[in-house]
């Protein structure tokens, strides 16, 4: 009696079969067409618009502000031949919306640097040193090592 009944099947085929496969396909495909769009674009990164989904045959296009969407739709004619010429000869058009809650770029906040932060006198670190005698804990070490950093600054400049 065998233990089996279904023949074995070839790696391969089975990760062709898989949808992981095929998502990681499409996702590289979206990467490929947004390095296409800014490039033709002519920008150093993609701050505006990014490409979202194709479904159907249809690139969808997504845009931070209608200035932008619009833009896009001038030409729009242009970047489908160029899709169509370098990477997707099917395509059969583009799609573009707005999406004003689209974040396309994580953005760091800007750290001020010692020139730029206010100074404190000697008088306010005098205070912060009292203050910090009738705090406990946390607040205690930081209110000292403010008072210090004070000194400090006051110090050198």
């Amino acid at each position: 009696m065998a233990r089996y009944s279904t023949k074995p099947i070839a790696l391969h085929q089975l990760l062709e079969q898989n949808s992981l496969a095929s998502s990681a396909q499409h996702a590289q495909l979206l990467r490929q067409l947004n390095t296409e769009l800014i490039r033709f674009l002519q920008l150093e990164q993609s701050a505006f618009c990014k490409i979202s989904t194709i479904k159907a045959g249809r690139l969808m296009i997504l845009c931070q502000s209608p200035a932008w969407a619009t833009r896009l739709k001038m030409q729009r004619d242009a970047i489908l031949a160029n899709f169509r010429q370098k990477i997707l000869p099917e395509l059969a058009g583009i799609d573009i919306e707005v999406s004003p809650n689209l974040q396309l770029q994580y953005q760091k906040p800007e750290t001020a640097s010692p020139k730029d932060m206010p100074k404190i006198s000697e008088q306010a670190a005098d205070y912060l040193l009292a203050a910090a005698e009738t705090m406990d804990g946390q607040l205690k070490e930081k209110l000292q090592r403010l008072a210090e950093l004070a000194r400090q600054r006051s110090a050198k400049g």
